[in-house]
């Protein structure tokens, strides 16, 4: 499908409080009677409910308002494109009504609330509201009494300008022509000319971009002489992003969609246990129903624990119940002994002395899923080869990378360490170079290959508008709407990606990790009313400023930079021994069907209390592992002691120690 290009709509009548008939003010939205969703006495149900940006209808409606708009002002110039409203204007906000009978089936019907005239002038439908859209887009003395929609201009009230008494038409002389057509105005109505909508310009030369505050540009007068050709002065020539290539496998171009998963399999990630969190491995996803109709993303994962004990595998049903990897900090080990010797490795500690006690009161199996998480994070493996050019170049070229608790593809974007701390890369190529006259992966170093960008904000004012880049990825393109949807309205500021160098190579040291989108991780991270509240101020933040870097956790002072860690030719290699033999990680669509099969919520349930003991050292007793004091609930609101952005640990032991151990 065509990609869509955002109409930014600049001005709105829009009231979120209107003054009723007693003066008094009250919100332009259905009532409080109209929003209470509980069924009435004979089971009857019937009420409105808010539609989120991103709604499947919510779209629809700025899909089509988008479609008339540039049909209307756009003319014949951007034939076969598709346009959508960013935002609908300020203070409109969309609802839907929901009605059953005793439990019959629901039907619904769309409303726009956020007339001036107050809650019962609301539109029906994106054909209704269109003429007042077009009045928002288009009068530059903004006048109501110019609108054609159905609440300013009502068939009761409208007045009609009476026709002056018709004159006897001049006669005509033979050498004239009863019309003049240069002079002959337009069937249309006429509209400001400098619309309060910026349409984004095409950014394909062959292509004119429509700019609807310019005039046509008047040809030359025949026989007047024509101005000089002037020399255009060398300058820098414009940055060009490369062009994406398509997905090479299912998986890659699951990924690359726009707010359908979270988490991968394979990746690092702290999951929900009830009572505390803990981290896992992602082995499987799925998509499932939820009771309104909407795709919810399921997953199944492996609790990361010591080599003793195992706890079985986990069905988490929400997103809500995950985190990734680098959004939180691990602590220091629950042991005393652990916690005090440096430097330690999860193959270096003496499990079996922890789990007797040798190194004081902990818990053993989160102080394996810390050490083990540690190693992954000090980790990559290369997969899915493209190309092996090693006799002629030296370079070997991949469709992915793991690095560190995260999977990375080709084809998206990721967080840098270089530049502003804040640039991302839209990677294009992963290679791996080996050394001059050497065929041993060991010493080889690993490249990605990409355009980097910056995150800007323009002022917004019609003329002004940055460059339209269809080579970003569409999570990126998606992203940035959503932001702008609630920052135009409140900030009057557009922001977007800005490519400062294409082609450019920066080594997996300098990766912080991946990119997420904002609009699909803050509310996790935050909680839904604080996302909420900053919304409402148009303060959408980056994700990125909420996580930490890959190598973050392993910092020793005085390192300039994180290590290009341990390669493991496959991905299970380099969980080791923290989570059961025999684990597999689904291939997801590209693997085999019974990768996408789930245990039932039952069978999972069963197992939960008695995880297998897979003892790769003789004489050790079982009920060892159970030793050490329970782990302490969090709940998300205890965040903040589990993140320190700026310094990983620093003051969180103390904490920790104090809350009796606690993770």
């Amino acid at each position: 499908m065509a990609p869509y290009f955002p109409l930014y709509i600049l001005r709105s009548d829009g009231k979120s409080e209107i003054l009723n008939k007693a003066r008094k003010k009250e919100l332009n939205v259905p009532t409080d009677d109209q929003l209470d969703s509980r069924p009435d006495a004979k089971g009857n149900i019937d009420y409105f409910k808010e539609l989120e940006v991103g709604d499947a209808k919510e779209v629809d409606w700025r899909r089509k308002l988008g479609g008339m708009l540039i049909r209307e002002i756009g003319g014949q110039e951007h034939p076969g494109s598709n346009y959508i409203l960013a935002a609908l204007p300020e203070n409109y906000r969309l609802y839907e009504r929901v009605k059953s009978a005793s439990g019959g089936s629901e039907t619904t019907d769309a409303y726009l609330y956020g007339h001036p005239h107050g809650r019962k002038k609301r539109y029906r439908s994106p054909g209704d509201f269109f003429p007042h859209l077009l009045w928002l887009a288009t009068d530059e003395s903004a006048d109501p009494d110019n609108c054609s929609c159905k609440f300013c201009a009502p068939d009761d009230i409208q007045v009609f300008e009476k026709p002056d008494k018709a004159k006897p038409p001049e006669p005509v002389r033979k050498d004239e022509s009863p019309i003049k057509k240069e002079n002959m105005p337009s069937k249309t109505p006429a509209i400001g000319t400098k619309p309060m909508v910026i349409i984004p310009q095409r950014s394909n030369s062959q292509d004119k971009g429509i700019n609807a505050t310019k005039p046509p540009a008047s040809k030359p007068m025949s026989g007047a002489p024509l101005p000089p050709a002037v020399a255009r002065q060398a300058g820098p020539q414009p940055l060009i992003p490369t062009q994406l290539a398509p997905a090479k496998c299912f998986e890659q171009d699951q990924d690359g969609q726009w707010n359908k998963y979270l988490f991968r399999p394979g990746e690092l990630a702290w999951f929900n246990r009830g009572n505390a969190w803990g981290l896992s491995v992602i082995l499987k996803r799925t998509l499932t129903r939820d009771h309104q109709h909407q795709d919810r993303a399921k997953y199944l994962v492996q609790p990361l624990s010591h080599p003793l004990h195992h706890p079985p595998v986990r069905i988490i049903e929400s997103e809500d119940g995950l985190r990734p990897w680098l959004a939180w900090s691990p602590p220091s080990p629950t042991h005393p002994g652990l916690a005090s010797t440096p430097g330690l490795t999860y193959n270096a500690v003496d499990w079996k002395g922890v789990t007797t006690g040798r190194y004081g009161q902990g818990d053993a199996e989160v102080d394996g899923s810390i050490f083990a998480a540690k190693a992954v994070d000090d980790s990559f493996t290369l997969f899915e080869p493209l190309a092996n050019n090693t006799v002629t170049t030296g370079e070997r070229i991949y469709n992915g990378l793991y690095l560190g608790g995260e999977k990375i593809w080709t084809g998206e974007p990721i967080r840098l360490r270089v530049g502003s701390g804040q640039d991302i890369m839209v990677v294009h190529s992963i290679i791996e170079r080996l050394k001059p006259g050497s065929t041993s992966t060991s010493s080889a170093s690993i490249l990605l290959v990409g355009d980097i960008y910056k995150f800007s904000t323009l002022q917004l004012q019609p003329g002004v508008e940055p460059p339209d880049n269809r080579h970003l990825p569409i999570r990126l393109r998606q992203d940035m709407e959503y932001r702008n949807r609630a920052t135009i309205p409140i900030k009057r500021t557009l922001s977007y990606w800005k490519i400062v160098q294409a082609q450019a190579r920066v080594p997996i040291t300098d990766v912080k990790g991946r990119w997420y989108e904002s609009s699909t991780l803050l509310p996790i991270l935050k909680g839904p009313a604080d996302f909420s509240r900053d919304l409402q101020r148009g303060e959408v933040g980056d994700a990125g400023q909420w996580m930490n870097a890959r190598g973050d956790c392993n910092f020793v002072s005085g390192n300039a930079a994180p290590r290009m860690g341990a390669r493991h030719v496959h991905r299970l290699e380099a969980f080791g021994k923290s989570i059961p033999p025999g684990t597999k990680i689904s291939r997801g669509l590209d693997g085999p069907p019974e990768d996408q099969v789930f245990p039932s919520n039952a069978s999972v349930a069963a197992g939960a209390g008695d995880g297998q003991v897979h003892d790769p050292m003789q004489g050790v007793e079982e009920e060892g592992s159970k030793s050490g004091k329970e782990v302490g609930g969090v709940s998300d609101g205890d965040i903040a002691q589990f993140m320190d952005l700026d310094r990983m640990e620093e003051g969180f032991v103390q904490q920790f120690a104090e809350g009796g151990g606690q993770f």
